[in-house]
């Protein structure tokens, strides 16, 4: 089949499965799907695995498949749009980490930041999802629960499957409620290795769209002030005045820029400021305006935090700006610290 339709028969068929859930996000536990279950661990190789089909809800007895048997893979694809990897709960790395409440506007960017310091793993070398499992309003945390599987660990299982025509599109732990899609252009998710160009390809035309967009509407609403001004400067005099009127406008949206970009990115200050803070340290306030933040929070060793948040290219000129409390019953230090954001 040419690689190019096969890419975008995948594509139609998860838009046709996007209409079949109404836009209610993933599929639910019930929907219509083929699962394929491993029949021994990621780590030693996988010859066999398990077939099992969903439909109206029931799944049907399971049947054998041998990965490196020979043939076109024809009889073991049901067809299904939704192909679903169950794993083991034992191949499912799990982690809990406790965030301020503010990062939960932006909590995936947060962690994807926060991944490569939270775990062994970059955010691109895993299949990773996460739920909130309580928020604390009182100390301003929260607590998150991550579900994590290494790429690599299924590289191999990815690739056999493909072999059998058999690309799946969820992954699932078996007895445990986790369940994530994986990307549409994800490398180790696609009918063999011929896929990936086609794939990155559509993502690096939709990626450009998407930039040139934007400013392709102001060019097209710029254009339309331009004929208005015109007709208007053969009808009134009042063109000059609406010149006027416009450059200030613009003028103005051009201060409002400047000063956002002077005031610093939230998120970026809220990475940097849970870098620096030690492990016995944690955030329940913060504040940013025209480039001074303020920090808020409680550490077992307050004092020791003004080097730590110097050492950091981000902030200059930390310092107390309120004096250090010390809470004996919980054996912590409740400090306020100030600094400037660096451009």
């Amino acid at each position: 089949m040419n690689p190019v339709r096969q890419f975008f028969d995948w594509w139609f068929g998860q838009l046709a499965e996007l209409f079949r859930g109404g836009f209610g996000g993933p599929a639910s536990a019930a929907a219509d799907a083929l699962i394929v279950v491993p029949h021994s661990p990621l780590a030693a190789g996988v010859a066999s695995v398990s077939l099992i089909e969903r439909k109206d809800g029931k799944e049907t007895a399971p049947r054998r498949l041998e990965l490196a048997a020979g043939g076109d893979g024809d009889a073991a694809h049901s067809g299904s749009a939704t192909i679903i990897l169950r794993l083991p709960a034992q191949e499912i790395l799990e982690k809990t980490l406790t965030l301020p409440l503010a990062a939960e506007r932006n909590l995936g960017e947060v962690l994807a930041l926060e991944m490569d310091r939270e775990t062994p793993f970059e955010a691109d070398e895993l299949y990773w999802t996460y739920r909130v499992e309580t928020r604390d309003r009182q100390l301003r945390s929260l607590s998150v629960r991550l579900a994590m599987v290494p790429r690599e660990k299924l590289r191999a299982l990815f690739d056999a499957l493909a072999t059998r025509r058999i690309v799946p599109n969820r992954l699932e732990a078996a007895d445990r409620d986790w369940r994530w899609r994986l990307g549409a252009a994800d490398p180790m998710v696609r009918s063999g290795e011929h896929l990936f160009w086609p794939a990155a390809a559509c993502c690096a035309a939709l990626a450009v769209t998407a930039i040139a967009l934007p400013f392709a509407r102001q060019a097209a609403a710029l254009a339309a002030v331009d004929r208005e001004i015109a007709a208007g400067r053969a009808e009134t005099s009042g063109s000059e005045a609406l010149l006027t009127e416009i450059a200030q406008r613009s003028a103005a949206v051009a201060l409002i820029e400047r000063e956002r970009d002077k005031a610093g990115g939230l998120l970026t200050v809220l990475a940097a400021a849970t870098r620096v803070l030690p492990d016995n340290s944690f955030l329940t306030e913060m504040t940013l305006r025209q480039r001074k933040v303020t920090l808020i929070g409680r550490s077992t060793a307050a004092a020791r935090l003004l080097a730590a948040v110097a050492a950091d290219g981000t902030f200059r000129d930390p310092a107390f700006a309120a004096p250090v409390t010390r809470i004996e019953a919980a054996g912590t230090e409740v400090f306020t610290i100030s600094a400037e954001v660096a451009p």
